[in-house]
């Protein structure tokens, strides 16, 4: 599938080739435009065969928006159907990625109990699991294209016994269904790991995790719908036929209406031109599984759903969330931080206008067009939990002199402030970003919003720039 960005200049679309229909237009409409130009040269030869067959100038027209009538009205039908097939196709295919990623996550929590009592059984059923999950989405995939070529990514498919492989391999040949065959497989694995106690949930919860791959099998059948199914072929038919008519009778009913040879041949090649660009991107878009530059793009999809595979033997993924000691609990504190994102979003927004979408943040890391010195949302955290870690609270004070100390005495130390763990969130966050800027060597507007709360104020600067102002 062709990736293009809708701000590139319109120069950049109009002359790309790569999956473009208009060569195939071209072929047609140029030499539609040529006879158009043979005609009108050859006008004074051809007017009494013109008057012979009964085509004057209006009975020309009329023949040919008689032709030209149906036909736009045949191909808006088929341009709208396909997008349909085509757009149907996208959505079943991702709907069915999801329920089956979706079972197989479920069955990798469902053994986080069995870690403990049997760990080695565990990791052999997460990686049995994993491949033959593998297997199944991209032998799915294949199966929807028109020549199953049965090349693509597969996690470690050597790593299976070589009884399962073989069973893979033959199953073709014994007329089966291999994506049916590995469903079996894994419901057979599901139901050997719960005998052995590798997964110990309640019956009824387990059985969600069946009715997910069956909704994704499910999800594949339509799909293969679209495949099996081609456009009607009586409609295709007069659609072929009306398009050769269109190629003859638009020379002839532009030489009769425009007597200029430039101007003909213009009139000649845009009707034609655009409807068999209609008729040969409505053909593109009918069958969207295969290896055509329109086409979706399956590879792209398989590698997906590996990398989504993999997380689940990724060593955090049975990590338990919990929270820190810096978490709010009370409603006012929480308030307040929900307050302080609202700005904080706000700001990002008057940075991307203002400064561009160079600098604009992601909060969960820092964009690779990010501006050299801001922060992404858990860098700052991270920073936020060393300056708290390091503080002394005993010392956290601030120095200030007494009337009697300014005139020439000795300072005396005071406590100017509260102690962090009865601080606001506010101030936590400011006093946070004094520190960390000054050990990092960058301002506080380079530090991320999201973390350190500014409001914005409507006022700005002649340079057009927005101005921040610490809460």
């Amino acid at each position: 599938m062709i990736d293009y960005t809708t701000g590139d200049f319109l120069f950049r679309l109009a002359f790309r080739y790569r999956g473009s229909v208009m060569p195939r237009a071209a072929a047609i409409a140029v030499p539609s435009a040529c006879l158009s130009v043979l005609l009108l040269y050859f006008e004074d030869h051809i007017l009494d065969a013109r008057d012979t067959l009964g085509l004057s100038a209006t009975r020309t027209t009329i023949i040919w928006a008689v032709v030209t009538g149906p036909l736009v009205t045949m191909l808006s039908f088929r341009t709208n159907q396909a997008w349909g097939r085509f757009w149907e196709g996208t959505g079943l295919l991702h709907a069915m990625r999801g329920e089956w990623f979706d079972s197989a996550s479920c069955l990798a929590t469902f053994t986080c109990s069995g870690k403990c009592t049997n760990p080695e059984g565990v990791d052999n059923f997460r990686h049995t699991l994993l491949r033959l999950m593998s297997l199944c989405h991209g032998s799915a995939l294949d199966e929807l294209k028109h020549d199953e070529t049965e090349s693509y990514e597969v996690l470690d498919i050597t790593g299976l016994d070589d009884t399962t492989i073989k069973i893979l391999t033959e199953c073709k040949s014994c007329g089966f269904n291999r994506v049916e065959v590995l469903l079996h497989m894994i419901q057979v694995l599901v139901i050997d790991a719960q005998e052995r106690g590798i997964i110990n949930v309640p019956a009824p919860i387990l059985s969600r995790v069946y009715q997910t791959l069956s909704r994704g099998f499910v999800n594949l059948l339509n799909a293969k719908k679209i495949k099996d199914v081609r456009f009607p072929f009586p409609y295709a038919q007069v659609m072929a036929v009306l398009l050769l008519f269109l190629a003859v009778f638009t020379p002839l009913a532009m030489t009769s209406m425009l007597p200029h040879g430039g101007w003909c041949a213009l009139g000649t090649f845009v009707p034609v031109f655009g409807l068999y660009c209609l008729y040969y991107a409505a053909e593109e878009l009918e069958m969207p599984f295969g290896e055509d530059h329109n086409d979706l793009p399956m590879t792209h999809f398989q590698a997906e759903m590996n990398s989504s595979l993999l997380m689940l033997i990724h060593e955090g993924s049975d990590h338990v969330a919990s929270l820190s000691s810096r978490a709010q609990r009370d409603f006012e504190s929480m308030k307040e931080s929900l307050q302080d994102a609202r700005n904080s979003l706000h700001n990002f927004e008057v940075v991307h206008v203002h400064k561009g979408p160079s600098f604009r943040q992601s909060m969960f890391g820092a964009s690779a067009e990010a501006k050299p010195g801001r922060r992404s949302l858990f860098e700052a955290v991270d920073m936020h939990s060393s300056a708290l870690e390091h503080e002394d609270p005993v010392k956290d004070s601030t120095e200030v002199l007494s009337p009697a100390e300014e005139a020439g005495g000795t300072p005396s130390t005071t406590e100017a402030r509260t102690l962090p763990s009865q601080s606001t969130p506010t101030m936590q966050n400011n006093a946070t970003l004094s520190h960390a800027d000054q050990g990092a060597g960058t301002s506080a507007e380079d530090a991320l919003p999201a973390i350190f709360p500014r409001e914005y104020s409507s006022r700005s600067s002649f340079d057009g720039q927005a101005e921040y102002i610490d809460r």
